[in-house]
């Protein structure tokens, strides 16, 4: 048996203290259409309903196996420690691991979440400091940072007068506040920025308001499901922000009414009972772009589940109401019966090939970009890792490059009989295509993958490619994993490399910062990060899985082993680095630990640098921060 406690690498126990107000943190709480929830219990009850179970035993029996340490995608027990029970007892019966607790009845349910969860304190439950004073309404304009790809061509660059960065100054960033997010052991929101209000949201679905240079909660909305990636701003003919526009863990879209701090519309837009939404919305012209992938490839786990019937997709929204204008799949033919696996459950293919980022806009061609992942069951399809360009009215496939043919896999195959047969290594493009000008004319579309490569594919050749390069091993858990940015006629590849597929197994890994030309894919530059892991229980690596962002000549990076750090565009030099992975005092009273770092990347802007820390998946190190950081005269 495990405690609660989490591990730190170097640090113990340093707390770090930042200025701080005390007031009553409130909660407006709104209704939602999403997926049924259970109702959220305090602690107590939920202890006392599990008396006469079993919860080591139960565990022991039912989940100790993958949370242990035996599967790469379960959370580590001591991140499971960090949940309130009513938290896991929820994740078992209506969320991600519904499918994986079928087997379980009520009370054993309520057991095994008593036994896992070390916190004292109520589901919900609120410390009161942190609260704005009442006269602090803040300004929501100009929009500073909108969405995740910071931009139409999902290039992740903000320009140095407007980053307030630069290789002069970076070395100056100095740690101003942290936020915890409360009840929380991953944080992968990455903020969205307007005027001076920074709007992040947890794996609670609460989303928050906080003044971006004191981190006080300006207000908090409650929503029924984890949010899992940034805040999309909408605007008023004058700029100014309105509406905030989100997609959850159990796939539904939302528009947010910030004045009035209630949700205007949801709607689900795929009905598949495991789709989801893991990558950013795209707004563009009175249209929401939205990009569905699925939970499926983890209900696989559970050999009783008859795998796999989703299909990933692309919608367009009306903005104003939800109403669906298209939907367009990534594979054509609905999934048919294809016999049964060894546990008897019936078995179903094409399925798969989900779309897990942010889509691209071409607004000059009037088209869509967007990346896909594996196949999950056979027959392969031809649009599965592949680089997809569709209609901006209609959704129109128009063409297709595909980087991998048979990449059939789901998470079922580390031993369990939904795997397919012959799998293939899971080389999805997590990562969004970037859309780049070329220097005599034309645009490249620039797309990294799990696998290590990055593809250069020209938009007015039906995606022909122009040139392919490998800064990365690959992986499983990449190569290329949620984003590069570029500018400039340079392309910032951060590479993860944390593990490595068996024919790849000889080769060094390549965690860092690589830098490549535009118009050849020859490499500029390379910047390896140290390993400073040491001996620690959780899956440390130097590698960088986060996307990157470039602000002026820096880069701003985040790496699996918690550490920050700006990095110079010429040379690859670092200038500045900063450990997360501490305990730290929140301006809301909460307890603060960081972690690794995955997932979403640090925005930059006037100065300023926000980025968040802890990601409980994978093995890998829990924590709860948003982190602000000042460049110092």
């Amino acid at each position: 048996m495990t405690s609660g406690m989490l591990f730190l690498r170097r640090a113990g126990s340093k707390l770090y203290s930042m200025r701080f107000g005390v007031a009553i943190l409130l909660a407006v709480t709104t209704q939602s259409c999403a997926a049924p929830q259970s109702k959220p219990q305090p602690q107590s009850i939920v202890q006392s309903s599990a008396m006469g179970k079993d919860g080591a035993a139960i565990y022991a029996r039912a989940c100790a196996a993958c949370h242990d340490g035996g599967a790469a995608q379960a959370p580590r027990r001591e991140a499971l420690a960090a949940l309130p029970a009513a938290r896991i007892k929820a994740a078992l019966e209506t969320g991600i691991m519904k499918s994986q607790a079928a087997g379980l009845d009520a009370d054993e349910r309520l057991a095994v979440a008593a036994f896992l969860s070390k916190v004292q304190t109520s589901v919900g439950a609120r410390n009161a400091v942190g609260q704005c004073n009442p006269d602090d309404l803040g300004v929501l304009s100009p929009i500073r940072v909108g969405d995740w790809g910071m931009g139409l061509e999902n290039s992740r660059a903000v320009d140095g007068k407007a980053s307030g960065l630069s290789v002069r100054n970076a070395s100056r960033l100095k740690l101003d506040w942290v936020f915890a997010y409360p009840d929380g052991t991953r944080s992968r929101v990455q903020p969205t920025l307007a005027g001076d209000t920074l709007f992040t949201a947890d794996q609670t679905g609460a989303i928050y308001a906080l003044n971006a240079a004191s981190g006080c909660v300006r207000w908090r909305v409650q929503t029924a499901q984890e949010i899992r990636s940034a805040l999309v701003v909408g605007t008023n003919a004058t700029g100014g922000a309105t509406t905030l526009y989100f997609g959850d863990i159990a796939g539904n879209v939302h528009a947010l009414d910030i004045a009035g701090r209630k949700l205007i519309w949801s709607v689900r837009p795929e009905l598949h009972a495991q789709a989801t939404i893991t990558g950013t919305l795209r707004l563009f012209e009175g249209k929401l772009f939205v990009p569905i992938s699925s939970l499926e490839v983890v209900a696989a786990m559970n050999g009783k589940y008859a795998c796999c019937t989703f299909r990933g997709a692309v919608a367009a929204l009306d903005a104003a109401t939800g109403r669906q204008i298209w939907k367009t799949y990534t594979i054509d033919e609905e999934a048919s019966a294809r016999g049964s696996n060894r546990e008897g459950a019936e078995m179903f293919g094409p399925s798969g090939a989900p779309v897990w980022s942010s889509p691209t806009i071409d607004k000059a061609r009037g088209r869509l970009y967007i990346g896909t992942g594996e196949n999950y069951s056979h027959p392969a399809s031809d649009k599965s890792d592949s680089v997809i360009a569709l209609d901006l009215a209609t959704g129109k496939i128009l063409w297709s490059f595909q980087a991998l043919s048979q990449d059939v896999w789901n998470a079922a195959c580390a031993a369990g009989p939904n795997c397919p047969i012959n799998p293939g290594p899971d080389y999805d493009f997590g990562a969004p295509p970037i859309l780049v000008d070329r220097k005599a004319g034309g645009s490249l579309v620039l797309a990294g993958q799990k696998s290590g490569y990055v593809f250069a594919l020209d938009p007015d050749r039906g995606g022909a490619l122009v040139w392919k390069a490998k800064p990365g091993r690959g992986g499983i858990m990449g190569g290329v994993h949620w984003g590069m940015t570029a500018q400039a006629g340079v392309l910032y590849v951060p590479v993860s490399d944390l593990s490595a597929y068996p024919k790849d197994a000889l080769l060094a890994p390549q965690g860092g910062l690589h830098a490549l030309d535009v118009e050849t894919g020859a490499k500029v530059w390379s910047t390896l990060f140290p390993d400073r892991c040491g001996n620690v229980e959780w899956r440390c690596a130097p590698g960088v899985s986060a996307a990157a962002m470039l602000a002026g000549d820096v880069i701003l990076t985040g790496s699996l082993d918690g550490l920050l750090r700006a990095v110079a565009t010429k040379d690859g030099e670092v200038l500045w680095e900063f450990d997360t992975n501490l305990e730290f005092q929140a301006v809301n009273g909460v307890r603060a630990f960081g972690g690794s770092i995955d997932s979403s990347g640090p925005i930059a802007s006037g100065g300023w640098v926000y980025a968040t820390s802890g990601y409980d998946k994978f093995g890998q190190k829990a924590g709860n921060l948003l982190l602000a950081f000042k460049v110092q005269n």
